[in-house]
């Protein structure tokens, strides 16, 4: 195909194979969210209401597909889903955060008002995933009032569970579309550990509730050298099912706090991870995804609109949430100005630097090369 292209084509060489391929891996992380919401129907039989949730999701997913594709005509290139950090804000003060160990600029963070706008911005544009993060995102009380109004979008809520109270568990019965992912770092003694002394007893207690009533939810695990053994485990994973949990977000530890450089794993522990997560999800019928191990199916690091890209609390468009770097921000720019970030397609342009890894995250193992882009 790729032949056929450069005989009747003007355009150089080089430029072509560039736009095949990016063809190629867009169309395939296209597929991979459709199967995502496919997988999720086909392990829903149990609850026909969900089921039919999912069907519209699907219709929806599709629609926004469309959207993107009409976008890229115009030469804007609209990543399928968000990473939305509302707030810094936080209750716990875990080990290794990645957040507090970024040491932002104190800035004002974005106002309710101009969430709403930038969430309505995405759907315009054809995101239909929001991947919401903080921080502790249920700090902002609001967010369940913004979610309400965006029935079309996925927003996965990654949060430590201890504010999730009666009030929120009867928001979250009426909005199937947002889906609690509860961060947990193993049993009671690894996740106590790293975030304080009966964390996990009160995380088990939401999981069980929402279980209770009906909610779909999932739990995010940061893997560790130190704890692989343990969250890898079909023990673990059973137990975390037997809460309610239909969903597992593996995501290798970055070593963002100095010191910590122990805890990452070795390349063949997160190589484990992805087959490992593959195995699982057909075992028990649950969804499984390992990042950035899936990444590597769809041709690399995701980061910088190549897939998805970051929304720090204060508004600034990031490549990631591990690369706190921005040449614009959202108070004052739209989100389609922002798409078009130079920054960002630099960074696109230039994916081959973030090819060869140790395994972990590209983009912090590449930072210095990342920062040097701004200058």
């Amino acid at each position: 195909m790729v032949d056929i292209i450069l005989k009747t084509s003007t355009i150089p060489q080089s430029e072509q194979i560039a736009l095949a391929i990016e063809n190629g891996y867009t169309r395939l992380i296209n597929k991979e969210l459709i199967k995502t919401f496919t997988d999720a129907f086909r392990f829903s039989f149990n609850s026909p209401k969900f089921g039919l949730f999912l069907l519209r999701t699907i219709f929806h997913q599709k629609k926004a597909l469309k959207m993107r594709k009409r976008w890229k005509k115009q030469e804007l290139n609209v990543p399928a889903f968000l990473i939305f950090s509302v707030t810094g804000s936080c209750n716990l003060r875990c080990k290794g955060c990645y957040s507090h160990a970024q040491h932002r600029d104190k800035e004002e963070e974005l106002s309710s008002q101009r969430l709403q706008e930038i969430i309505q911005e995405a759907k315009t544009l054809g995101i239909s995933v929001i991947l919401i993060a903080g921080g502790e995102p249920f700090m902002r009380k609001e967010l369940l009032d913004i979610t309400k109004q965006h029935p079309e979008i996925i927003f996965p809520i990654f949060t430590n569970g201890l504010l999730i109270d009666d009030t929120i568990i009867l928001k979250l019965k009426t909005q199937k579309n947002v889906v609690p992912v509860i961060s947990i770092e193993g049993r009671y003694e690894e996740t106590d550990l790293r975030r304080g002394t009966g964390v996990f007893k009160k995380a088990q207690e939401v999981m069980e509730t929402m279980d209770k009533n009906h909610i779909f939810f999932g739990t995010s695990i940061t893997v560790t050298s130190k704890n692989y053994d343990v969250v890898m485990s079909p023990e673990f994973v059973e137990s975390i099912i037997g809460y309610g949990s239909r969903l597992f977000f593996y995501v290798d530890y970055v070593p963002i706090q100095e010191g910590t450089e122990n805890l990452m794993l070795s390349i063949e522990q997160a190589q484990q991870i992805t087959n490992i997560s593959a195995s699982y999800k057909k075992k028990y019928s649950k969804l499984f995804v390992a990042f950035p191990g899936d990444e590597e199916k769809l041709g690399g690091c995701l980061s910088a609109g190549r897939g998805f890209l970051h929304i720090s609390p204060e508004g600034r468009i990031e490549p990631c949430p591990f690369a706190p770097y921005s040449d614009i921000n959202l108070k004052d720019h739209s989100l389609q100005e922002a798409l078009r970030s130079k920054f960002l397609k630099e960074i696109r342009d230039n994916h081959s630097q973030l090819l060869e890894t140790q395994g972990g995250c590209a983009l912090w193992e590449q930072q210095d090369w990342v920062r040097s882009l701004l200058e």
